[in-house]
């Protein structure tokens, strides 16, 4: 299965973006099914808001739409509760996004 771990700017552990019926490192252009899993491994995160995003949303399947282009590889979730959360690969790594209204958070990961 592959799965994406969602890091701070840091690198702390915050959680987990999982893919379904897929194996391998990078998932295939198209739709999968995804869940968000897991707790940031620092305590003193767990009231953050980019902890609090990946809380909110764990435990239910949703859906991701996987394109690449020439240099990138976008994954795009709309979620039901109004965000958006993206995440680009490319040559310089991978970050990600989280965007509601006026509200962004962001940060890094990687796959596995």
């Amino acid at each position: 299965m592959t799965s994406f771990v969602i890091w701070t700017q840091n690198e702390e552990d915050l959680g987990f973006l999982m893919f379904a019926q897929h194996d391998g490192e990078w998932p295939p252009a198209g739709r999968h099914d995804c869940m968000f899993t897991g707790s940031p491994r620092d305590p003193q995160l767990l009231n953050d808001p980019r902890s609090l995003f990946v809380s909110q949303h764990k435990g239910r399947e949703w859906m991701a739409e996987v394109t690449y282009t020439p240099t990138d590889m976008i994954v795009r979730i709309d979620l039901d509760t109004g965000w958006i959360f993206q995440i680009v690969s490319n040559a310089s790594g991978n970050t990600w996004t989280a965007v509601r209204d006026v509200e962004r958070l962001d940060g890094l990961g990687v796959f596995l």
